[in-house]
């Protein structure tokens, strides 16, 4: 009975998370059709390459579409009245991606968005299984797999209608709408593809297996570009399979219906560093229902069913046929008790970084090489008359290439080279350097660094001392009716606490004189946390929080969490006090005193502040962007630059506000491409010296009453 009772228990809650999980209506809409203009000059260069790389080799062979093909051509994407200036070019690797004049097209947007989208692909239905990928990449959605917005589209090319495949790419805005920060994603360098027998047998004999990173804009300075490395070694572990959440779920399923996305030469991955953990991400399955490969007998609730149906049907055009639901019902089947979530994962204080021996072999060549020889600088040989593989990595903080003469087997030489140059190694797949008429690609080791320190604050201290170089981790499942102090003693020390906190008062505060430290170009550290504190995915009842002196980009970052705090009290922080994302969570009372930025800042979710006072903010005292809902009961705004600033199709509701010695008082507008503009709504305000009273954009609004009071 108990049994029975567990199992009604879980599939209540599965079907619960199924329903609630994913709603593409509230996360993004792309409308049925899209339509480009193309100049005469540009649509008769687009049909001279499209036919040109039909003919260029086999037809029906194993000849793919050569990259001289795949060069940019400018275009506007017509939406509305409005027109986007945009580049398109020819995608795809084999010639089902040509049907002239058609083919698959690559788009991408530089100042601008399409409905939030920046980059994306448009495939001819039959190079992706057509409305089959479309449920897919619905179904892996639903599942919690982070998943690219996919659905059938009739596009206008120039006056030429035929149907595609819209898919986003793996983008920063991709990854904000599944709530998770910009970081790396990674994927297989695929220069085995451009290989003949005998160069593909001597990468063979050589460590080989590169992967690269699929979203290159995530590489701005070089803390991207050591996250990245990290991102990359890690992949060459044994035991990667063991990094990568609910791989044996995503591998099993993907067996049955979409093998071809398991090919190394489709596998992406998207690296969470503070977890140490890899979520998979699908591209290219192929997907087919074949008879035999289900028997139609597994249930699905009929709520979930007739959700899946109406978003289907919004996708694809089509109805759901009966064999789609048999394959949805099988996975929904096997899923049960097999889903686990981010937030179950943490990282081992020492991480298992067993290697594959040929990586090895490589590693200690070039460790051997740098103790021996001389390391030439800030050079990148163009012309090389012998035959080499190049690598790439990261050692001791700095970036290098080393090249490996195949006719000996040793390292002819290595160079430092800058952070831009190393970044583009790991980022550009099938580029190569012709040496001895040998295609030489780069080949990425990724760091040879020692990771960051993992500390455990483990036991039943009421206090405890943050003293040494690295990231603590405090992880409580339930944890009520006590105070805990952290006592920051180093300035490149953090904190990530996760839990379900009841009745809990955490004090922060910093016990040392200003050290020396580097202040890096980048918001966040080598784990991608920005604040001294950082609560991730954590529960709050009648929470406080109280900080004081923190040297971090954020005094306190709470990320993916929900609730509600009691009393949150920020004094002097360097850079911003408050900083709150992709959560749900309300504030009885906010004090934040003396922020270099700004006091607190909102972003992706639903926020409540009871009382506010914030007084002396280098910035903004509040900023809440990126579709968040903001509202303030009642507020106290002194010595700021900007009041209250919303933006990127941010809703800030406030009841009463008091402002004094402000520059604005009020802001509204649009700052990233894939956002619109940005509301504030007020129905009682003060301010008292200040220069601008509100400040917009086109569009943006600020709506407060005529008179003061």
């Amino acid at each position: 009975m108990k049994t029975i009772k567990c199992l009604l228990i879980l599939k209540f809650l599965l079907i619960n998370f199924l329903i609630s999980n994913y709603s593409f209506s509230e996360n993004l809409i792309i409308p049925n059709s899209i339509q480009f203009e193309l100049s005469n000059s540009d649509y008769n260069t687009y049909l001279r390459r499209s036919m040109r790389a039909y003919t260029d080799g086999e037809i029906y062979g194993e000849k793919n579409i050569k990259k001289k093909y795949k060069k940019w051509i400018k275009a506007k994407i017509v939406l509305n009245k409005k027109k986007i200036d945009s580049e398109i070019r020819i995608l795809g690797d084999w010639k089902d991606h040509l049907r002239p004049p058609f083919t698959s097209l690559k788009i991408k947007i530089k100042n601008d968005s399409y409905n939030g989208i920046t980059r994306f692909n448009l495939f001819l239905p039959e190079t992706r299984k057509g409305e089959n990928e479309v449920f897919w990449t619905l179904m892996l959605k639903y599942l919690g797999f982070p998943s690219l917005y996919t659905r059938m589209i009739e596009v206008n090319l120039n006056g030429n209608i035929y149907k595609a495949i819209f898919q986003e790419d793996a983008t920063k805005e991709f990854l904000e709408r599944n709530n998770l920060t910009e970081t790396v994603i990674l994927k297989s360098n695929d220069f085995d593809f451009y290989l003949n027998e005998k160069e593909k047998k001597i990468y063979k004999n050589h460590f080989s297996s590169s992967f690269v990173i699929d979203n290159n804009n995530f590489l701005k300075n070089e803390i991207s570009n050591f996250i990245a490395s990290e991102a990359i070694a890690l992949r060459a572990n044994i035991n990667f399979n063991k990094k990568v959440l609910n791989e044996d779920l995503f591998t099993s399923i993907h067996k049955k219906y979409a093998y071809h996305g398991l090919a190394t030469i489709n596998r992406k991955y998207i690296y969470i560093p503070y977890k140490k953990i890899f979520i998979p991400l699908y591209y290219d399955g192929n997907v087919q229902f074949l008879p035999g490969k289900t028997n139609c007998k597994a249930k699905i609730d009929n709520k979930v069913l007739n959700k899946f149906r109406r978003d289907f049907k919004l996708l694809s055009g089509k109805k759901l046929s009966k064999m789609q639901e048999c394959v949805l019902a099988d996975i929904l089947n096997l899923s049960q008790g097999n889903i686990k979530k981010l937030s179950e994962f943490f990282p081992k204080q020492k991480i298992d970084n067993q290697k594959d021996l040929k990586y090895l072999r490589i590693k200690d060549k070039i460790i051997n090489y740098f103790d021996e020889e001389k390391i030439s600088k800030n050079k990148y040989l163009k012309n090389i008359s012998e035959k080499v593989i190049i690598y790439s990595f990261i050692f001791n903080d700095k970036f290098y290439s080393c090249y490996l003469k195949i006719k000996d087997d040793k390292i002819k030489f290595c160079n430092q080279i800058d952070s831009k140059t190393y970044s583009k190694l790991i980022s550009q797949s099938g580029r190569y350097k012709l040496t001895d008429n040998f295609k030489s690609f780069p080949i990425n080791l990724g760091s040879f660094n020692k990771e960051m320190p993992i500390i455990w604050l483990e036991g039943n201290s009421n206090e405890f001392i943050i003293n040494e170089k690295g990231t603590y981790y405090f992880v409580e499942k339930n944890i009520s009716d006590v105070n805990l102090k952290f006592i920051f003693k180093n300035i490149e020390a953090k904190v990530f606490i996760q839990g379900n906190f009841n009745n809990v008062n955490f004090e922060f505060t910093r016990d040392f004189e200003n050290q020396s430290k580097r202040l890096e170009n980048s918001r966040y550290d080598k784990n991608l946390l920005t604040g001294c504190v950082n609560f991730f995915d954590s529960s709050f009842d009648k929470v406080s929080l109280s900080s004081s002196n923190m040297i971090c980009e954020d005094s306190i970052n709470i990320k993916n969490s929900s609730g509600n705090l009691n009393e949150i009290d920020i004094n002097n922080s360097f850079f911003d006090a408050l900083d709150l994302d992709f959560s749900n969570i309300f504030v009885k009372n906010l004090k934040v005193n003396n922020a270099k930025n700004d006091c607190a800042d909102f972003s992706f979710g639903k926020y409540k502040v009871e009382q506010a006072i914030l007084k002396n903010c280098g910035d903004k005292g509040f900023s809440v962007g990126e579709r968040s809902k903001f509202s303030l009961d009642y507020g106290n705004i002194i010595f700021t630059n900007v009041g209250i600033a919303s933006k990127d199709d941010a809703i800030t509701d406030v009841n009463r506000v008091n402002m004094e010695s402000i520059n604005v008082c009020f802001a509204a507008y649009n700052k990233k491409k894939e956002f619109k503009g940005s509301k504030i709504n007020v129905k009682n305000f003060d301010c008292k010296q200040y220069a601008t009273l509100k400040q917009l954009d086109s569009l943006s609004e600020i709506n407060i009453p005529r008179k003061t009071k």
